[in-house]
Formats: C-alpha cells, sequence, structure tokens
C-alpha cells in the first residue's frame, strides 16, 4: 500500500469535457484533520471536483499534488469514494461486496474487518445477506459508505452522502468523517445540504460555473451558511 496522505493539493487545476468547461482553474489544498464542504447549484463543477480529487478524471491543465509530489495511482489505495452511483456488484449480496473490495485492498483478517464495517454502518444480518440489487436505497447508501470505509482511506470524498438516508442515519457520516480525521486523515463532501455541512466542515468552498467563488473557513451554524450559499450564489442556476 502507498504512504498515507498527508496533504492533497491541487494546482490551477481545470477540466473541459468538449466544448464545456466544467472546472475553470482552481487552486485547492488540503492537510490533515480538514473536513471541506463544497457546495453550489447544479451544474457548477462539484462532481467533477471530486472526481479530480479521486484520481478518476485526469484534469485538462494543471496539477494534482499528493504530499507534494504529482500523485500517482497506487494512490488510490488511500482513499475513499462515495460517488452517486454505489459502486457494488448487484448480483453480490452486501457482504460479499465487501469481501470482494476487501480482498481486492489486500486487507488482513478480512472477515473481522468486514464485520466490523456491517456493524459500523448498521448493516442488519438481514441485509447483509441480501444482493445489492434488491436493496432499499438507504441500505444501498449505507453498503456503499462502508466500502468506500473498508481500507481506512486517509482522503475520504463523499458525494451527496446523505442521499437516500433518514435524519438518524445521517449521524452514520458523521461517524465516517470523524473516523478519517482521528486516523489523521482529511474529507471532502459535496452536499447541498447547509444542515450537513454545518455540522461536519471546518472549511466552505463554494462554487459557481466552474470556479470557486468562496474558500473560508467555516461560517459556523447552518444560518451562517445558509446565508454564505445565498449571498455567493445568488441567481445562478
Amino acid at each position: 500500500m502507498s504512504e498515507p496522505i498527508t496533504s492533497v493539493r491541487l494546482a490551477g487545476v481545470s477540466k473541459v469535457f468538449g466544448a464545456v468547461r466544467a472546472l475553470s482553474p482552481t487552486t485547492l489544498t488540503l492537510g490533515a484533520g480538514e473536513v471541506v464542504a463544497v457546495l453550489g447549484p447544479n451544474g457548477a463543477g462539484k462532481s467533477t471536483l471530486l472526481s479530480v480529487l479521486s484520481l478518476l478524471t485526469r484534469p485538462t491543465s494543471g496539477q494534482v499534488l499528493i504530499n507534494e509530489r504529482h500523485a500517482v495511482a497506487q494512490d488510490t489505495c488511500r482513499i475513499g469514494l462515495l460517488a452517486h452511483a454505489p459502486l457494488v456488484y448487484p448480483e453480490l449480496t452486501a457482504r460479499e461486496n465487501l469481501r470482494f473490495f476487501g480482498k481486492l485492498h489486500g486487507i488482513d483478517a478480512l472477515e473481522t474487518v468486514v464485520r466490523e464495517a456491517e456493524s459500523a454502518m448498521e448493516i442488519s444480518e438481514f441485509a447483509a445477506d441480501r444482493p445489492a440489487r434488491v436493496l432499499s436505497r438507504g441500505q444501498l447508501q449505507r453498503l456503499a459508505l462502508a466500502r468506500a470505509l473498508l481500507h481506512r482511506p486517509n482522503l475520504l470524498l463523499l458525494d451527496e452522502p446523505a442521499s437516500g438516508l433518514d435524519a438518524s442515519s445521517v449521524t452514520l457520516v458523521g461517524r465516517a468523517v470523524q473516523a478519517v480525521r482521528e486516523q489523521g486523515g482529511m474529507a471532502v463532501l459535496v452536499t447541498h445540504e447547509p444542515l450537513i455541512a454545518a455540522q461536519l466542515a471546518t472549511r466552505a468552498v463554494i462554487l459557481v460555473k466552474g470556479r470557486a467563488r468562496v474558500d473560508a473557513a467555516s461560517p459556523g451554524d447552518v444560518e451562517a451558511w445558509r446565508k454564505l450559499y445565498f449571498e455567493t450564489v445568488g441567481g445562478a442556476s
């Protein structure tokens, strides 16, 4: 496994898809213990930013630096990604999925780690033994989060992590983020929910039309987040 990730830096990173500029040159630095909430209207470039950070998308220009060196494929071993799609195999059971991804990561004591992941994400025995394709949206989101955390990543990337979860289950997202911070890691979460940002984030990044309009310390409570968001976004759609 690659060395632990202690810092991440996007240096003038942009991404263009054909004639569409999804992300304008962006500079962003992440350090240990930071939780960055990325907000913005639809089409602002939030998911593109997350995809570049995950190393699944190569930037059109600029550099992705991890531990102050150019990012390499092996760095993905230290990255956990919760995307819009659950990224699990629908015909495998929840437990079989976790075993499969655990083997990919070369995890020792795999059965123990899988059971701990199920417990942490409150995946019941009933759900664990069912194919992923028949799980409810909430159960599937818990499985996807367990998969993202299975290898104890230093960089956790979450795209709308509260999607499909009820209010009580959202606490699981908070636990996941806190666990990564306690290991000296960092997290980036894309969200439309000011409440989630207020509860979890140490920093605010607001994107509008592919540009970072705000990169500042968390404004605090949920009303302050809402005020900052609407002052920044204005009438952008």
